[in-house]
C-alpha cells in the first residue's frame, strides 16, 4: 500500500487538488455568497477541474512567458486550495462532534441553540479560509525571499587546537533551475563570502536539470573559501543524472565533489576529516537509516579523529553517531517550506511526515546533526515560517574531555 501511494503520489495529488479547488470554491459560493448550487454540480465540478488540472499541471510548461505566468498563478491557487480544504475538513470535524454533543444535551433536556453553533461553524470556516489564503500569499511573496543566517558554535570531539575557530559555511538545496537562476544566485554567493569561511560545503540538491548549467554553474563556481568548496549530491541531482552533474561541476567549478569519499584538511600537522556520501533515499520522501558506504569510510579514520559527515538526508544520524561522526550536516527537508510558528523549539511542518529530523540542530551523545532549511525551493516557490538558510558553523576544540555542544 505504501509503495502504491508513493508511486502514484502525483496522480493522487492532481485528483485531490481538483477536489480541493471545488471544496473551497463551493464554500465561497454557497456559504459566503449564499448562492445555492444544484446537487449535480457538486459531482460535475470536481470532475471538470480534474481534467483541467491534468491539462495545466502536466510536465512541460510552454515557453511563452504569459502562458508560463498564468500557469504558475493557477498552480499557486491549486496549492493554496489544498490547505484550505484541510482547514475546512478540520473545521467540519470539530463542529460535527460539537453537533453530536448538542444533540445529546438536547435529549437530556439542556437548553441548546444549534443555530448559533451552525453560524459559528460558517464564520470560523470563512475566517480560516481567509487566513490560509493570506499565509500562502505571504509565502509566495516576501516569505520565500527571506534568507536567515544561522550561526552555530560547536565543540567538535577530537578537534585539534589548530582548528579552533574554524569557520564552515553550509549551503544546501540550491535547486538551480526555474526558481533559482544566475541572477537570483549571485547575491547568495556574495553573502557566503561576507561570512569569511575557511570551508564551504554544499549538502546536495544542487540543481534541477542541466540545460541551464552553462549559465548557472559558473556563478555557483564563484564560491570561494580558504580550503575550497566540498559538495555532495542529493536526490534531485540523481534525478538529473549524478554522473552528468558531477562532470559539469568539475567543468565549471573548482569544487571537490565527494561521491562516497572523504578528504582531510590539514592545519599545523593536525587533520579535520570530512566525509561525503551519495543520496540513497528510497524516494523523495523516504530516506535510509543506514548507508552502505558509511562504515567503510569511517573505518579509515584514525581513532578519535575529528570527523564531519555530509549527508543530503538526515535520517542516518543514528548510524553516524555509532560510527563516531562528531558532526553531521544535512538538508533535503527545506523545513517543509510550510510550517506553523509553534511549538517554538521544533516548529510543526510538512517535513515531519518525511523524517524524525525535520529542521534545526539535534544532539545525541557526542554527535551533533544540523538540518539546513535550504537555499532554494522545490515544488512551489513558497515558504511560510521556513526561511531560506545559510549556516555558519564555528568549530571549537573541546576544553575538556567529552565536551560537546
Amino acid at each position: 500500500m505504501q509503495r502504491f501511494f508513493w508511486r502514484n503520489f502525483f496522480r493522487l495529488l492532481v485528483f485531490t487538488a481538483a477536489l480541493a479547488l471545488w471544496v473551497c470554491l463551493a464554500w465561497v459560493v454557497v456559504v459566503v455568497a449564499d448562492v445555492r448550487l444544484p446537487w449535480w454540480m457538486h459531482l460535475a465540478g470536481p470532475v471538470a477541474l480534474h481534467f483541467v488540472n491534468r491539462a495545466v499541471l502536466r510536465p512541460g510548461t510552454p515557453p511563452r512567458a504569459l502562458t508560463s505566468r498564468l500557469r504558475r498563478a493557477y498552480v499557486g491557487v491549486v496549492f493554496t486550495s489544498l490547505f484550505g480544504m484541510v482547514f475546512l475538513l478540520l473545521n467540519g470535524t470539530f463542529w460535527g462532534v460539537a453537533g453530536v454533543w448538542l444533540h445529546v444535551a438536547s435529549l437530556a433536556g439542556l437548553p441548546v441553540d444549534a443555530g448559533h453553533a451552525y453560524a459559528a461553524a460558517e464564520v470560523l470556516g470563512s475566517l480560516g479560509l481567509l487566513a490560509v489564503t493570506g499565509a500562502l500569499a505571504h509565502g509566495y511573496g516576501s516569505g520565500q525571499r527571506r534568507v536567515e543566517i544561522v550561526r552555530l558554535e560547536i565543540a567538535l570531539p577530537g578537534l585539534a587546537p589548530a582548528f579552533d575557530g574554524y569557520r564552515i559555511v553550509q549551503v544546501s538545496d540550491i535547486h538551480l533551475g526555474n526558481y533559482m537562476d544566475a541572477d537570483a544566485l549571485a547575491p547568495h554567493v556574495e553573502t557566503v563570502h561576507s561570512l569569511v569561511p575557511d570551508l564551504v560545503v554544499l549538502t546536495g540538491d544542487i540543481t534541477d536539470g542541466v540545460h541551464h548549467a552553462p549559465v548557472t554553474f559558473p556563478v555557483l563556481g564563484r564560491l570561494r573559501a580558504r580550503d575550497g568548496v566540498l559538495a555532495i549530491l542529493g536526490n534531485h541531482d540523481f534525478y538529473t543524472g549524478a554522473d552528468e552533474v558531477t562532470a559539469l561541476l568539475r567543468r565549471y567549478t573548482s569544487f571537490t565533489v565527494l561521491r562516497n569519499d572523504s578528504v582531510a584538511i590539514e592545519r599545523d600537522g593536525a587533520r579535520l576529516h570530512v566525509l561525503g556520501i551519495d543520496d540513497a533515499g528510497l524516494d523523495w520522501a523516504r530516506g535510509v537509516r543506514e548507508h552502505d558506504a558509511l562504515p567503510p569510510l569511517a573505518s579509515r579514520l584514525p581513532a578519535g579523529a575529528a570527523a564531519i559527515l555530509l549527508s543530503h538526508r538526515p535520517d542516518l544520524f543514528e548510524q553516524a553517531c555509532a560510527l563516531g561522526m562528531g558532526l553531521v550536516l544535512a538538508g533535503h527537508t527545506h523545513g517543509g517550506q510550510l510550517a506553523l510558528p509553534w511549538p517554538r523549539a521544533r516548529q510543526a511542518s510538512l517535513a515531519h511526515f518525511m523524517t524524525a529530523y525535520p529542521r534545526g540542530t539535534y544532539r545525541r551523545g557526542n554527535s551533533i546533526l544540523h538540518v539546513n532549511l535550504g537555499l532554494g525551493v522545490t515544488g512551489q516557490p513558497v515558504r511560510v515560517f521556513s526561511p531560506r538558510e545559510i549556516t555558519l558553523i564555528t568549530l571549537h576544540a573541546p576544553r575538556d574531555r567529552g565536551e560537546h555542544e
